[in-house]
């Protein structure tokens, strides 16, 4: 009897967990800089305003965010 109840409490712990840490599924949008509306990390353009949300650094040529003043790859300052 013990071993049922510790089995049924083993399996309500791990059910209460799995639904609060599912974080490492979720992919969080970000919003537009611009204009506030939702967007995906890897969108180019935002699809509400059509403003441009990645420049090529001018130091290795790899895209990076618009506001980002360094390339996290090169260290070049782009301002």
């Amino acid at each position: 009897m013990i071993l049922i109840g510790m089995i049924l409490l083993t399996m309500a712990i791990y059910y209460i967990y799995e639904k609060r840490c599912n974080c490492d599924i979720h992919i969080e949008n970000t919003l537009c800089y611009n204009c506030g509306y939702e967007i995906k990390e890897d969108f180019h353009y935002c699809p509400q305003c059509k403003e441009s949300l990645k420049k090529k650094c001018s130091g290795c040529g790899k895209t990076i965010n618009i506001q980002w003043r360094h390339c996290p790859y090169c260290d070049k300052i782009d301002i």
